[in-house]
């Protein structure tokens, strides 16, 4: 086959482009720093948009206008910015270089777009709103129910809180600027505030404090006004005694709210509504108790009907008490909130004695019972949660409560007021669970309905993948429910037994997630807790947020140090996997100290470039790799990817002396754990061999040798995985990789232990477990990583490194034997990518979807490649260029945006 070079190549993409004439092109879809029309933003603008065109449509030019309001949106006529007419294709992660923005103010924007013969299309207008941008906006003082000084914060019913004011004009505009710690609830006149649960998400509340902006015009009206907010405990109270300390917080205190509403009348004139000592509190509400471990309690007898309504006589409420409060920064919640995103029923049901009734909801979900009854005043109903049960069909939550040391596991209680029919769930708590044991205190007690809400943050779908598999396609249907039940503000491990932020889970899917997930927003929140739990040497805990608990490792060889960047390095590989998966460079400019300071406390505390401390390859079976051994490779990991951002921030020094330390760890850790003669590394187990091939150890001459000796490690297994969750994930991608994802298909594929068909077959999951067999958690994302074969290596959708965000796609999929069919998408910054193939008799047909503005490198492996058709039509030898990677001889083409038909 005729090898053609790389100028030629694109030249034919040019070619392409050029004989498909662009008759019409729309742009859509803006978005300011990964949010449509985002409320509260702080940092500065970031513009992205998509395209909608013919097939090989390409961006030539773009202007940008930003205005005061949509007046101001015409050219000659934007008085903040005018970008100008910009030669440039990129569509994503144009940065705002105009006037000072102002905070609170909304400002309105568009973009206009040139293709390369010069017709032009404009957006619709979008807008942003800014935050309260400086420290001095916030005149509000923070008030509690509790005097500040006292150790230990007393355990109280929840405190109520209300204000009314009088509004004497119509009302232009209004938002609401809210801190409720730990957790709050806020109504206007009588209605809830937004559709969001469990605000705020958890921060480190002595370094940073999360406002939430809601714009309630829609609820205030000229006349009387009230305004009621009622707090639950949450994180800043976390009064249960377990095994992250987080009851010893340095920041834990009282619940308290700092609060600023700010009116804007129809004349526009201004009013500001403080939260201060004006406003009333009771503690004789019907929320008695709440605890984020251990569960919420409520006593329908204690409502007090209209207490946030105008009207509603407050004389015996206390006057509040002004605190001075936390002392975190404030800054604005601008990321997808928590919400109820759906509602199951039971799947089946059963008695276990005349008061207790068991509940089979059929999906280990995150959220909690909404419960309809009926009964006599006084009598309670009690909800205890699980996610299996004991042979006897009762409730098993013993492996729940192991590090739940005080107080009941995941458990609510409703107290009847006898009226009739009531409804209620809880507020200031989230269980995990597939079973609720209800039992009632009374037999005259009536349970008319018992569903389940289920609770996240309300991540956008940005993918999907289904198969001619059905466990596979079960197996992404188990990713999706156990990554969304584990975001509650940040990931978690599993969302009952510790709801922790532990960082290696993390990392570990970081790609899977975001191949699903819309992640953009909500990462960055949590790479803003690395930087609060950021030590000024760079050290980094194994769990973000923390209370100060998890920065060393007990367990390891070095005790006065960490759980290793196998582990902390999330700090590092989510903004780096969000890069490629955005093309948003000022993610790596803005954060790029503080990755630096990381690896430079590696850098200090190695001996001879190696590091001696870190957690092993957690839950493998058996031939367990030492965290010393991990630790070591992702030094060198992160030494590389560091200095591939410097290079991104424009730190050109950094990027050669960071690129050298790699150099010198590789040096020292072949000294150290290769054995050349044998090709192995360590003790030659599967982790031992694909760690160094997936982070790039592996000098290029040795390579083959060292992935011989781990093709005879899964041989030796019966092609079962025996990883731990590092090892697994980089065994998938070092079989993908090298081109045999014939073997890592086989692999996924078994059904017998230890195995994901395993869990699926044989243990009936319904989300993705912590250990193999099964035991302890069954709602665990650190073995997900098999969602990267599904979107990489079945669909070969791939980003590059050299055109990040999707600008230029790799489409690289491998087709097993025994798959019929796939469809993969993933929803790009520039649209929709699909890849869709399936078999017809000897042949396959793949379907492929490439966005406006964006272009594909389509690669096949060269043996699959007789007779290629490109839309129907006989594609020649000299439009394809002939190569060689790692998973060995291919073809390649270059395709333009559009939908295409491949055969072969």
């Amino acid at each position: 086959m005729m090898k053609i070079k790389l100028i030629p190549f694109l030249l034919f993409l040019t070619l392409l482009n050029a004989c498909q004439k662009d008759s019409s092109f729309e742009v859509h879809q803006l978005s300011t720093n990964h949010l449509e029309k985002p409320l509260g933003l702080e940092e500065k603008p970031v513009f992205s948009w998509q395209i909608s065109a013919e097939s090989g449509f390409r961006q030539d030019a773009f202007r940008i206008l930003v205005g005061s309001s949509t007046d101001k949106l015409e050219e000659g006529k934007a008085d903040l910015w005018d970008s100008g007419k910009i030669h440039a294709s990129q569509s994503v992660g144009q940065v705002y270089q105009g006037k000072t923005l102002e905070p609170g103010v909304r400002y309105y924007w568009k973009v206009m777009v040139w293709n390369p013969q010069d017709q032009l299309a404009e957006s619709q207008s979008s807008w942003f709103e800014m935050g309260l941008t400086e420290d001095s906006n916030w005149e509000a003082p923070w008030i509690s129910h509790v005097e500040e000084g006292r150790e230990v914060p007393p355990l109280t019913p929840a405190p109520y809180f209300r204000k009314t004011f009088e509004l004497s004009e119509e009302i232009q505009s209004a938002r609401l600027y809210i801190a409720g710690l730990g957790y709050h609830e806020a109504l206007i006149n009588g209605q809830k505030v937004g559709d969001h649960v469990l605000d705020p998400a958890l921060t480190r509340y002595d370094k940073r404090v999360k406002y939430v902006v809601h714009d309630v015009t829609h609820l205030l009206q000229k006349g009387e006004n009230a305004i009621g907010v009622v707090l639950g405990n949450g994180w800043y109270n976390q009064h249960t005694r377990e095994a992250w300390d987080f009851d010893q917080a340095p920041w834990r205190a009282s619940p308290a709210l700092r609060l600023q509403l700010k009116v804007v009348d129809a004349a526009g004139r201004e009013r500001w509504i403080y939260s201060n000592r004006d406003w009333k509190y009771s503690l004789d509400g019907p929320i008695i108790f709440d605890g984020v471990h251990n569960g919420e309690s409520y006593d329908a007898r204690k409502e007090m009907q209209g207490w946030a309504a105008p009207g509603f006589s407050g004389d015996s409420w206390n006057d509040a008490v002004e605190i001075s409060g936390p002392q975190g920064k404030m800054s604005a919640q601008v990321m997808p909130p928590i919400r109820v995103t759906g509602r199951l029923d039971p799947k089946s049901s059963w008695e276990v004695n005349d008061s207790t009734l068991m509940l089979d909801f059929g999906q280990n979900l995150t959220g909690w019972a909404n419960i309809r009854v009926d009964g006599p005043a006084g009598s309670g109903v009690k909800m205890r949660y699980g996610e299996r049960i004991y042979p006897d069909s009762t409730l098993d939550v013993e492996e729940l409560s192991r590090f739940i040391w005080t107080g009941d596991t995941q458990t609510d209680r409703y107290y009847l007021k006898g009226e009739g029919e009531e409804s209620w769930h809880p507020v200031f708590t989230y269980q995990g669970f597939q079973y609720v044991e209800v039992t009632k205190s009374d037999l005259e007690v009536e349970l008319l309905d018992i569903q389940a809400d289920v609770v996240h943050t309300d991540l956008a779908e940005r993918g999907y993948f289904r198969s001619s598999n059905d466990m596979f396609n079960q197996l992404q249907e188990n990713f999706r429910w156990s990554f969304l039940g584990n975001y509650h503000g940040y990931p978690t491990d599993c969302p009952h037994r510790e709801k922790m932020g532990w960082s290696g889970d993390a990392l570990l899917v970081a790609e899977t997630g975001l191949y699903n997930f819309g992640l953009s927003r909500a990462y960055l929140k949590w790479i803003d807790d690395f930087l609060d739990e950021q030590r000024p040497n760079g050290d980094l805990p194994g769990i973000i947020p923390t209370s100060g608990w998890g920065y060393t490792y007990n367990q390891g060889e070095d005790p006065e140090r960490g759980y290793g960047p196998q582990w902390e390095g999330a700090f590092l590989e989510v903004p780096w996997q969000l890069y490629r998966f955005t093309g948003d460079s000022t993610i790596i400019r803005n954060y790029y100290p503080a990755f630096k300071k990381y690896v430079d406390y590696l850098n200090a505390h190695a001996d001879g470039y190696l590091l001696n401390f870190g957690i092993d390859d957690h839950k493998q079976l058996e031939n367990k790799t030492q965290g010393p051994f991990l630790a070591s490779a992702f030094f060198y990991y992160f030494s590389n990817i560091l200095s591939q951002m410097a290079g991104i921030a424009g730190e050109e020094q950094d990027r050669q002396t960071y690129s050298d330390m790699a150099s010198k760890i590789r040096e020292a850790f072949h000294i150290k754990y290769y054995h050349p003669q044998s090709g192995i590394f360590d003790h030659g187990g599967q982790t031992a061999q694909a760690v160094p091939l997936f982070v790039g150890l592996v000098v290029k001459d040795q390579e083959a040798a060292v992935l011989a000796t781990l093709l005879e490690a899964i041989q030796e297994k019966q092609g079962h995985i025996n990883a731990g969750v590092v090892g697994t994930k980089a065994l998938i991608q070092v079989l993908m990789r090298f081109g045999h994802s014939e073997l890592l298909y086989e692999m996924a594929d078994k059904r017998t232990y230890p195995g994901w068909g395993y869990w699926v077959d044989e243990l009936g999951a319904s989300t993705l477990f912590q250990n193999w067999d099964g035991s302890q958690s069954r709602n665990h994302i650190m073995f997900g990583t098999i969602g990267d074969f599904f979107y990489k290596g079945l669909g070969g959708i791939q980003p590059t490194d050299e055109a990040a965000g999707f600008k230029r796609i790799l489409l690289k999929p491998s087709f097993p034997d025994d798959l019929e069919w796939v469809e993969a998408g993933h929803q790009s910054p520039y649209g929709w990518i699909r890849s869709h193939w399936k078999r017809e008799g000897e042949r396959i047909r793949w379907e492929v979807e490439v966005p406006g503005n964006s272009s594909a490198e389509i690669r096949l492996p060269a043996e699959l490649t007789d007779e290629l058709r490109l839309n129907g039509k006989q594609v020649a030898a000299t439009d394809l260029v002939s190569g060689a990677d790692t998973a060995g001889p291919y073809i390649g083409l270059l395709v333009a945006s559009g939908r295409h038909v491949l055969e072969f």
